[in-house]
């Protein structure tokens, strides 16, 4: 991408993604429904003054790890191992339900093969960690028991998919299914989930034993993105998304990490905090990048736009959103608890996206398919916070009833 492009583009994004995400806000909208609109009006659908691109593509990736790594900080590990059997549970309703209902639906409306359609369904399984936490942040949610439970099935969720993927691109290459190889990859996921956040915790304690013989400017800057792009790497090393590791070296940073050396080792919070502080700056520059690239992605011009092609449209997006809507129903505790897991469980995001655009590559899904299927996710990453901002002003509701 020539850099006067780039650069433009860059421009376009931060401006129109900023103007939007303040507009919704002072309407009462989350921002990042703003952000995607924004995506939506200056991408290929309206103005066509930014078109996706595979730097840009990289560019929103960076921006979805650094959110990951600001959420990882504000992670209580103690509060989210005791809410993963109500994850896992949540999470299991959120992968079989859109795989079953979704792949049936496209075989019937879609007419499409079986190993399209499960592709299809596959695709849908994705839940953005993203965008619902940062809707449950803002609405100071994000360390309740619904908030954690909602992180950890989004990440069951996120390395189930990745499992999935490379499961359907790998008999998509060989025509056969390899149970070790399945096997393995699930293992080196989980793997790097378990032992990532101790490994960038030791590095922590390396890093700030130098801190006091720097003589240079930037040293927490230096740190936060050392840490960010090693475990980023490490995590597509492993065959997990590379948002995990921004999430992995967040919550090393954590002032609520646990772990059994906690107890021989001083805990370097001043320090940690020093490098949390300097890393917010790079969250709110890139973060917005990636919803606005989301909307970016979706090209109208591809669509079926009939009447019988936008009621089938609109008929599969309502499946993905009711069908993770219904992911929540397994969640224990009150009703409203159940919706508000339900609502965050809807946005697909980032996995979704990389799921189509590899379907598109190796032609298991067809353009026509992509822009649908790029479509429904962008519906429902917009239906999402809306539907969870409501249900999050009914909790608010409730607290404050004597």
């Amino acid at each position: 991408m020539p850099i006067d492009s780039f650069v433009i583009s860059i421009f376009f994004m931060l401006i129109f993604g900023r103007l939007l995400s303040e507009l919704c806000c002072r309407v009462g909208v989350p921002g990042v429904v703003g952000e995607m609109l924004a995506g939506l009006i200056i991408g290929p659908s309206i103005l066509g003054w930014v078109h996706p691109h595979n730097t840009l593509s990289v560019l929103a990736e960076l921006g979805v790890i650094l959110l990951l790594f600001d959420i990882g900080c504000e992670t209580s590990v103690k509060r989210l191992y005791h809410a993963s059997g109500r994850s896992i549970w949540v999470a299991l309703g959120g992968i079989v339900f859109p795989v079953v209902v979704g792949g049936a639906s496209a075989v019937y409306w879609l007419n499409l093969p079986t190993f399209t359609a499960l592709f299809f369904g596959c695709a849908l399984t994705a839940t953005s960690i993203g965008i619902s936490i940062r809707v449950m942040t803002q609405a100071n949610q994000g360390q309740t028991l619904a908030g954690q439970v909602i992180l950890g099935a989004a990440v069951v969720d996120d390395i189930v998919g990745v499992v999935l993927l490379s499961i359907l691109l790998n008999f998509n290459a060989s025509g056969t299914l390899s149970l070790v190889s399945v096997l393995i990859l699930v293992l080196k996921v989980v793997g790097f989930v378990f032992l990532a956040p101790p490994m960038a915790r030791a590095l922590i304690y390396l890093f700030r034993s130098g801190y006091p013989h720097t003589k240079s400017n930037g040293y927490e800057v230096f740190v936060v993105i050392t840490l960010i792009c090693l475990f980023a790497w490490l995590a597509h090393w492993f065959g997990a998304p590379a948002l995990l590791g921004g999430f992995a070296a967040g919550m090393a940073l954590s002032r609520q990490f646990v772990f059994p050396t906690n107890r021989y080792l001083p805990n370097p919070f001043p320090f940690t905090q020093k490098l949390e502080v300097s890393a917010k700056p790079l969250v709110d520059l890139f973060s917005p990048i990636f919803f606005v690239y989301v909307g970016i992605s979706v090209d109208l011009s591809q669509l079926d736009l009939t009447l019988s092609g936008l009621l089938v449209l609109l008929w599969l997006a309502l499946i993905a959103i009711v069908t993770k809507l219904a992911s929540g129903m397994a969640a224990k505790g009150p009703l409203r608890r159940k919706i508000i897991i339900g609502c965050a469980m809807i946005p697909r995001g980032e996995v979704g996206l990389v799921f189509a655009e590899m379907g598109l590559q190796l032609n298991i899904i067809q353009p026509k398919l992509f822009t649908e299927l790029v479509l429904i996710i962008a519906i429902s990453s917009i239906v999402g916070p809306i539907l969870l901002k409501w249900a999050l002003k009914g909790q608010t509701v409730l607290h404050k009833k004597p």
